[in-house]
């Protein structure tokens, strides 16, 4: 029995990823808050130089402010696909594609940042579809750029030459 390209809806797909993305905002935020009261506090003062306590809290707060400040760069990002209404034939940022590979169909949306970000998204009647972002600058999203549906390509992944055909761009 063949398998068939399940329906995606590109404003759900964005409107999921915001929602994801503003919870793990929250989150980091409120930990890197947390660490950075950690290394301030006035009883995290090194007792002596083997106590790194403060050093590593700061450390952690640095790290997730960074993390906070990248996921904001790609909310904002979606938030400018979601507000904006460009349809094209070619696949550009912004663009939710799918494309089906030998281990079957996989739905994606085109960004500048954000890959890797990944969500399950609700399709009615047929359960939570994968969608993860994926980033024009690696070697699939970069094969993909420009492409319409039907077009054919191959991208080197894990030392082997995978084909791919492209089904959908929305």
């Amino acid at each position: 029995m063949a398998q068939e390209l399940i329906p995606v809806s590109k404003s759900e797909v964005l409107k999921d990823f915001l929602d994801r993305l503003g919870t793990e905002i929250s989150g980091l935020t409120a930990s890197a808050r947390s660490a950075h009261q950690a290394a301030t506090h006035e009883e995290s003062k090194a007792e002596d130089r083997h106590d790194t306590f403060a050093i590593e809290a700061s450390y952690l707060a640095a790290g997730q402010s960074a993390r906070v400040m990248e996921l904001e760069k790609v909310r904002a990002e979606i938030e400018g696909y979601l507000a904006g209404s460009s349809r094209s034939d070619r696949i550009a940022p912004g663009c939710l594609v799918a494309y089906q590979s030998d281990e079957g169909f996989h739905w994606v949306l085109m960004a500048r940042s954000g890959g890797g970000f990944r969500s399950l998204v609700a399709s009615p009647g047929h359960g939570t579809i994968p969608v993860q972002v994926l980033s024009i600058h690696s070697p699939l999203g970069g094969e993909l750029l420009g492409l319409r549906v039907g077009d054919d390509f191959e991208v080197e992944i894990k030392g082997g030459v995978k084909a791919f055909v492209v089904l959908r761009v929305e």
